[in-house]
């Protein structure tokens, strides 16, 4: 992805672990090897899976000094995602874990003298004194970067009017002068949005996961392989072959070209955001591109109740 304009990536911590093979790799090449990328890399630390799968078999200690013996940049503790629209009471209980887990992953730093950065997330589910508190008591901890979490089923049921409110909950509670990194934000339609909140990275599998579905990115949606005439852009993808080709193609091969193709069109819309602020054009970006779906017409609407604070910036 380096060739396509990323100049950091991330990948997955605890996936290395589990995998002997790839742990072994790992310790004695050192990440950037096993992975081939020679800039910053960021690892999350297994928080994913244990949404997804209730478990990890890792400490919080262990995959933080793990994280720094492969040679990770940019370290993450081991937070609870807490699921939107969940109960009070479990949020609330996921919450003082993952409070919990990034001070000791700050004193663990501090003691070791780790030069890895390191994430603090904040979660807190659609709860917004939760987010609030959350990001509140995380700036008080010499973190070097702030992800916000747990979001990705926001996104992916398009309740971005809530996604609004978590993001702006979260931001309004950080410090200024550190990155704040949106978690699996991958879908270039909300890129311009994120970015008029706030968020200064985003990292999402989303361009290889819509590949192996045939499905192909754009700002205004996603287009399914099957239902395309003609394609979607003027990337080399969609210059060199025409649908009828893609589909004609082994699966591998199809897939990859349509990755390329995500690939293209996620960073060509994070050049145009940069020039949109650059031009002080931010909004009309915002509201151009929130055309394209009802629900991101709602959430940009939403986004102006936060009117002072957009103004403060």
């Amino acid at each position: 992805v380096g060739k396509y304009g990323a100049d950091i990536v991330i990948t997955n911590a605890y996936l290395i672990y589990k995998d002997d093979d790839l742990k072994q790799k790992a310790i004695d090449e050192g990440l950037h090897k096993l992975i081939n990328f020679d800039g910053p890399v960021m690892t999350d630390s297994g928080s994913f899976q244990l949404s997804v799968y209730g478990d990890v078999d890792i400490t919080n200690s262990e995959v933080i000094e793990f994280q720094d013996l492969i040679g990770t940049d940019i370290g993450t503790s081991l937070d609870i995602p807490t699921a939107p629209f969940v109960e009070r009471e479990k949020a609330e209980a996921d919450l003082e874990i993952t409070i919990e887990r990034a001070k000791e992953a700050v004193k663990i730093k501090k003691e070791n003298n780790i030069e890895m950065l390191l994430n603090s997330v904040v979660q807190g589910s659609t709860f917004m004194d939760l987010r609030q508190r959350c990001a509140s008591e995380l700036s008080q901890l010499d973190a070097d970067l702030y992800p916000i979490g747990a979001v990705v089923p926001l996104m992916e049921s398009y309740h971005y009017k809530e996604l609004v409110d978590v993001v702006m909950n979260s931001i309004m509670y950080l410090p200024d002068n550190v990155p704040r990194h949106l978690m699996g934000a991958g879908h270039p339609m909300i890129f311009a949005l994120a970015v008029a909140m706030g968020c200064d990275m985003f990292d999402s599998a989303a361009y290889i996961l819509y590949a192996e579905d045939d499905r192909l990115l754009s700002t205004r949606g996603t287009f399914k392989l099957e239902n395309l005439q003609e394609m979607p852009c003027s990337c080399e993808v969609c210059s060199k072959y025409t649908p009828d080709d893609l589909r004609a193609m082994p699966k591998k091969q199809r897939r990859d070209l349509i990755a390329q193709h995500n690939l293209h069109v996620s960073f060509a819309e994070l050049r145009l955001i940069r020039q949109a602020i650059y031009e002080g054009s931010l909004m009309e970006l915002v509201e151009e591109r929130c055309r394209a779906h009802p629900a991101l017409l709602d959430a940009v609407r939403q986004l102006a109740s936060y009117a002072e604070d957009l103004e403060k910036y």
